[in-house]
């Protein structure tokens, strides 16, 4: 063996080129550092994506809206879902038969016009909460309960809503398209069918839309009657404490921004 193999070879040239266990915990915790730098960075970025992708659907399925009145002479499509052969959509996302039935969103009077059952779900829905444990939906999406014609024998939907239009039949009966919502995503403790409950006046969320850190990071995506989306963040912390249905909270800035692009009064 030459000497200078001797020195590649020998104890000494080894331990010079390994790490020392400093080196490695240095190591270890500049990895970990970036780790968590760039874990916010990851997150914002995946909210946002499933955010554009809800917002795509809500516009999808709101040309679909669109298209229908156009082939029915002005009427809408209509939300109100109790022995209805007319409604939007079928299913009931608290039953566990109704959940993962695709054939409930094909016999939607929408689907027609947009044949993707994919486009009735958000990508950030995490899936509805059935005997306790967490089951997958396939829709995520409601309709404002004033679009649409119903019988008149029904009343009030809600009881609160005796001094407002009960309801649209017809495109032209919505004064302000741009300012009135039809579809919006609904939050995953909130959703049953898909009839979207609004107090016209402002003081009780019947039904509420998206409202939690996965969906949106506590924002929510709505398309209008002139076919624009949008996305609305919460103002009001109380908001955030909302989980139930019929959940009173008068004076509540979000509910009342809600309730003004809901309806419109007789």
């Amino acid at each position: 063996m030459t000497a200078e193999l001797a020195n590649i070879y020998s104890p000494k040239s080894s331990w010079r080129r390994g790490f020392t266990i400093l080196e490695l915990l240095a190591v270890i915790a500049t990895i970990a550092t970036l780790a968590a730098l760039l874990l916010p960075v990851l997150t914002k970025a995946k909210i946002k994506a499933q955010r554009t992708g809800c917002i795509s659907n809500l516009r999808q399925l709101g040309f679909a809206w669109i298209m229908y009145k156009d082939d029915n002479d002005d009427a809408l499509a209509e939300s109100y879902p109790v022995s209805n052969e007319d409604v939007w959509v079928r299913g009931d996302m608290s039953k566990a038969d109704e959940v993962g039935n695709a054939d409930m969103i094909r016999q939607g009077k929408l689907y027609s016009y947009n044949q993707s059952v994919a486009i009735y779900r958000c990508p950030a829905d995490e899936g509805v909460t059935i005997g306790g444990k967490r089951t997958p939906t396939l829709r995520s999406y409601s309709m404002n309960c004033f679009m649409g014609a119903r019988d008149p024998k029904v009343g009030a939907v809600p009881s609160t809503a005796g001094a407002y239009v009960p309801f649209y039949s017809a495109y032209s009966e919505i004064l302000r398209p741009s300012q009135s919502w039809v579809l919006l995503d609904e939050d995953e403790r909130s959703i049953n069918d898909g009839f979207f409950v609004t107090d016209p006046t402002g003081k009780i969320w019947f039904d509420f839309p998206a409202n939690s850190a996965h969906r949106h990071n506590y924002s929510f995506s709505l398309n209008f009657a002139d076919g624009h989306s949008e996305v609305w963040r919460y103002r009001d912390p109380r908001t955030r404490a909302v989980c139930l249905n019929k959940t009173e909270q008068p004076g509540n800035v979000d509910l009342a921004r809600l309730a003004a692009a809901t309806a419109t009064p007789k």
